[in-house]
Order: structure tokens, then C-alpha cells, then sequence
């Protein structure tokens, strides 16, 4: 696979970030011959961050973009199962599973219930690849043509936005306002359940803590 790892910083990428790239280079060089596109800009202006990635990957001939937040945690076991889950022509866009930290974790993705209102993902222990209107690209694979398709010429953002007002007024952030562009264009978004993420924030937040909080749940209820 031709692929290169993509990466906007405000100044400060996390060691267990650099340490999972790291290892997933030696591990699988062949995959990363072009290794890695790193722009300075982060979440002070999150939209215009995204966009100057997304350029500076299409001014390369490489064809999938693995998109890594500053703040990840993976293995290559994690590459492994989102590289096998990807498809040019059925998943061009598959996001690995990460969690908004909080009192209640929540995957970073989005669906629409059937009455269109945004909400957030139950994932369960067995489930997989997972369909879904919205994800969070802090470790997600792209390939080319999904920005080529959705490539917005006549604005000043032509990819990501700073935010996306849906049909009932709810507003979604700048990841999820791509994914209503790739909609546009009947690009699917999925989520591959099985790549569990850390997500340092005061602490590595992941599928341990949200499976303990599920349990929980249960047992309240």
C-alpha cells in the first residue's frame, strides 16, 4: 500500500504518539516509504489545519492518507486491521474507534436516528466494521480520491469547515462537516470497531474505560 502518515501540530506532539508512528515505520516500512507530512497548525484554527493537509497530500502521487492526531495511541496491530479494512471503491474512508473523554465516554462518531437527530454510537464487544454518518480522523485512512470527489474549489475551506449545522440546527465539529460533504457525493464513512484507540487527554482514555463504564451501566439499569 502507498500510503503516508499525515499530521497538523500546534507545537507539541505527545511521545506515546511518536513512539506508536515509530513503531508502525519499522514494522511496516514497505507501506510507508513517503512516512510522514507534519504542518504546524492545530486546533486554533482546526478547519484551516485540516485543508492544508489535505493540499500538501495531494501534491504528493501517494495514494491513501493516514490521518494521525497529535494525541493517539496505537499499535501496529491497529494499522494492520484499518489497512485490511479499506476499499477504493466500497470504504474509501474507514476511521479507527477513539472516545471524547468526559463523564461518560463517547465514540468519536456520529448517527442519525430516525428522527435525524445526532447521536452518538453504542459499540458493543463483537461489533466490526460499523456504518456510520460522522467520524473523528484522529487515525483514520483516506484514500485520495474522496478529497479529489469532494474538493470544494470555489470556498476558502475546501474540505473541512468550522462547523456543520444539520437539518434540526445541531452543530458538528470540523470532522464531521467533511463527512456531510463526502454524503453529498455518496461517500461512505465507516468505523472499524476492532482498531481501539488511546486518546491521551489527562490520561489514555479507551475501550477499557468505556467497556467499564458500559458494565456499569448495565448493572445500574
Amino acid at each position: 500500500m502507498n500510503v503516508c502518515v499525515g499530521m497538523n501540530t500546534d507545537g507539541t506532539v505527545q511521545s506515546r504518539t511518536m513512539l506508536s508512528l515509530t513503531r508502525i515505520f519499522n514494522e511496516y516500512p514497505d507501506d510507508f516509504q513517503s512516512r510522514l507530512i507534519l504542518l504546524d497548525g492545530g486546533c486554533a484554527d482546526f478547519a484551516g489545519s485540516r485543508n492544508k493537509l489535505v493540499s500538501a497530500f495531494l501534491r504528493t502521487n501517494i495514494d491513501w492518507l493516514l490521518i494521525v492526531d497529535a494525541d493517539m495511541v496505537f499499535t501496529p496491530d491497529d494499522w494492520m486491521l484499518l489497512k485490511q479494512s479499506v476499499s477504493v471503491e466500497s470504504r474509501p474512508w474507514v476511521s479507527g474507534l477513539y472516545f471524547v473523554d468526559g463523564d461518560k465516554l463517547r465514540p468519536c462518531a456520529m448517527v442519525m436516528d430516525a428522527e435525524q437527530r445526532a447521536a452518538s454510537p453504542i459499540i458493543g464487544e463483537t461489533d466490526g466494521l460499523m456504518r456510520v454518518n460522522a467520524a473523528g480522523l484522529g487515525f483514520a485512512l483516506v484514500h485520495r480520491s474522496v478529497f479529489q470527489v469532494t474538493q470544494d474549489v470555489t470556498s476558502d475551506h475546501p474540505w473541512f469547515a468550522h462547523g456543520w449545522t444539520t437539518e434540526r440546527g445541531e452543530t458538528m465539529p470540523e470532522d464531521y462537516a467533511f463527512a456531510a460533504r463526502c454524503d453529498a457525493q455518496n461517500i461512505p464513512v465507516y468505523l472499524n470497531c476492532n482498531v481501539r484507540l488511546g486518546h491521551i487527554k489527562s490520561h489514555v482514555v479507551g475501550w477499557a474505560q468505556y467497556s467499564e463504564q458500559q458494565a456499569r451501566g448495565k448493572v445500574e439499569a
